[in-house]
């Protein structure tokens, strides 16, 4: 829909799934100035590192910050170092450190118990500045530092860089995710509501969306990221609408077109980038959403993403956007989901959303 000023609305919920938005500073440096900082910030991780990667040590600041930190002492009921190089892999590495730790055997943990000690009641696992200990969180930014210049300086998300979580984790076989996702073939928040199970409440996650669209019979909609087509058509038969699903997935797109194509619902294998640039389909959808999507754009892109939207939509289009959140900016993901799971992935905060959104839509509703 357009205001004024001609601007589209927007319906974006966070972490569940109206723009609705869906949950869950930089400064600029001269041309000399980015070297040297990132040599000085290689320099201090450098140096830090090496003084952690000694087991003595980083032992004992391992167990400090555990202190400090607000994790409680039974979390050492749940974890066995077995070789003590993993209190520098630990230390230096964090989460990767102890996933790695654990599949080359260096540490026995139980890993239920163990991570819900850590998590519960801590922030560890939301990466908040004012809580969760100063020296804890003052350690993961350094140690973090070179990782978040990288990703500050360079665009991580390119139209080539893009392809890594493609290759490495949506193609890795369709056979793997019939098993590992069940009848929805869909992950990402689902949504637990008046849910007993998790088939249920993938399917109130789909159902969520397809209210907030709110779309009558007739309406074309689009689905950026549409993973295995599962929500697509789910919007199509609930609503009767025609639907076109975007991936970049070549496996999703194939599985998706096997199993669900039919007339008035097609998968698109393509970039978001490249869809919205073909004439054809600009100006075309009254509807638009995305589902775990945003998590792979990166915040430079952003600006290019939200004017794809609002581009692709009709004058009087809406859009629905469900991402997980991020409670503070971060400009890199987790280095075990960067290593094992989503290359390039990142969490976003609304500090980096809002300022882009708020130029090209109104936003009518935000769900935590």
């Amino acid at each position: 829909r357009r205001h004024a000023r001609g601007a589209p609305i927007a319906s974006v919920p966070c972490a569940s799934a109206r723009c609705f938005f869906l949950w869950g500073a930089m400064g600029c440096c001269c041309r000399v100035g980015v070297p040297v900082l990132v040599l000085l910030a290689a320099i201090v991780a450098g140096s830090l590192q090496y003084f952690l990667r000694q087991p003595k040590y980083a032992e004992q600041v391992v167990r400090k910050l555990v202190e400090v930190g607000g994790i409680p002492e039974t979390i050492w009921d749940h974890i066995q170092v077995v070789d003590d190089s993993a209190w520098a892999d630990i230390i230096t590495k964090l989460n990767l450190g102890i996933a790695e730790g654990y599949m080359h055997q260096k540490i026995k943990v139980d890993p239920l118990p163990f991570f819900l000690t850590l998590m519960n009641g801590t922030a560890v696992g939301t990466r908040r500045r004012d809580e969760g200990g100063e020296l804890l969180g003052l350690l993961v930014r350094v140690l973090n530092l070179p990782k978040d210049l990288s990703a500050l300086l360079v665009n991580m998300q390119t139209r080539e860089r893009s392809k890594r979580v493609t290759t490495k984790h949506y193609d890795a076989g369709n056979d793997l995710y019939e098993v590992m996702l069940g009848p929805t073939m869909s992950y990402t928040c689902a949504y637990w509501k008046n849910a007993n199970n998790l088939d249920e409440a993938q399917t109130n996650k789909f159902d969520l969306v397809y209210r907030k669209l709110e779309a009558s019979p007739g309406m074309k909609a689009l689905d950026l990221g549409m993973g295995w087509g599962t929500a697509a058509a789910y919007m199509h038969q609930q609503g009767g609408i025609d639907v076109t699903g975007v991936s970049l997935s070549e496996q999703q797109v194939k599985w998706a077109s096997e199993h669900l194509a039919r007339p008035g619902l097609r998968f698109i294998w393509a970039d978001y980038r490249d869809h919205c640039e073909d004439p054809k389909y600009i100006g075309t959808y009254d509807r638009m959403y995305s589902i775990g999507l945003l998590e792979h754009i990166g915040f430079k892109n952003y600006d290019v993403f939200f004017r794809c939207v609002k581009r692709l939509l009709k004058p009087d289009g809406l859009a629905v956007i469900h991402t997980i959140g991020e409670p503070d900016f971060v400009p890199s993901g987790d280095a075990f989901l960067e290593t094992y799971i989503f290359p390039g992935g990142v969490v976003p905060a609304m500090s980096t959303i809002i300022p882009v959104v708020e130029d090209l839509f109104i936003v009518e509703d935000f769900q935590n």
